[in-house]
């Protein structure tokens, strides 16, 4: 886990505790076990209340604690997400990435489709702008196609891609 993401987590928790809190805190291990379960329960009784009491005279939004994002970056969250996760978790965030990386991949490809159609006139383009065979045996669509890895392939047909080769 990255630094920055513990002190998001560390902040958080330093506001909601109190000196003598984080006190039972060290104090945990030394007891035995029965003692370290009551206490376990209690500290987070008192980290409730505490919260409950700092909201009472603190009607503001949270902002002391950490920086609000300025836009959501949900490749950025997911990151961040993943130290806590289960192994499940962390594998459906990766999928979740993965597909937020294929839709970004796609709008590249539309942007370089876009822009091969306006430097190569000569080149024939369908009404909807993909790319076709212009008579002469180039194919761009399959020349782009066979630039991807089958991952990619796989992940620009989920998103709707369509080739003159299918």
């Amino acid at each position: 886990m990255e630094t920055n993401d513990r002190s998001k987590v560390a902040a958080f928790d330093t506001l909601f505790s109190s000196n003598h809190i984080q006190m039972l805190k060290v104090m945990l291990p030394y007891m035995d076990n029965q003692t370290q379960k009551s206490l376990a329960v209690y500290i987070k009784f008192l980290e409730l209340n505490y919260t409950i009491e700092y909201y009472k005279k603190n009607p503001y939004p949270l902002c002391g604690c950490m920086e609000k994002e300025s836009a959501p970056d949900i490749k950025t969250l997911c990151t961040e997400l993943l130290p806590y996760c289960t192994e499940h978790e962390r594998r459906q965030i990766e999928q979740i990435r993965g597909l937020l990386q294929g839709m970004e991949m796609y709008k590249e490809m539309s942007k370089t489709m876009e822009l091969m159609k306006d430097f190569m006139p000569d080149a024939a383009f369908s009404d909807d702008g993909s790319p076709q065979s212009d008579g002469t045996g180039f194919d761009m669509m399959s020349m782009l196609m066979n630039m991807l890895t089958p991952e990619q392939k796989q992940m620009f047909d989920l998103f709707g891609g369509k080739t003159d080769a299918e």
